[in-house]
């Protein structure tokens, strides 16, 4: 839900700064669009630290936990590979 919640914001500041430059500024170009993309992002990274921390911490364990599995079956693979060595230098 964070990383909803961040996005949302990210996207109602990219809103408003673009709203902005359209009617305000009277920038009705492709310019405006692009300078309010790259100002958005500028603004949200500087006004929201905490947000883009909460939601950089939920992905990650988002990815943690889809990976589990990838890690389960390396260490079982590595088993595998450990007992076919073992029983070549037996032989």
């Amino acid at each position: 839900m964070r990383v909803l919640t961040y996005w949302l914001a990210r996207l109602g500041i990219w809103a408003a700064i673009a709203a902005l430059l359209w009617w305000v500024v009277k920038w009705q170009d492709l310019i405006s669009l692009i300078a309010s993309f790259v100002l958005a992002w500028l603004v949200s990274y500087l006004a929201l630290p905490g947000m883009r921390r909460q939601a950089a911490a939920q992905m990650d364990g988002w990815m943690t936990r889809s990976e589990k599995h990838i890690h389960e079956a390396d260490a079982e693979e590595d088993a595998e590979i450990g007992a076919f060595t073992r029983d070549d230098r037996e032989s």
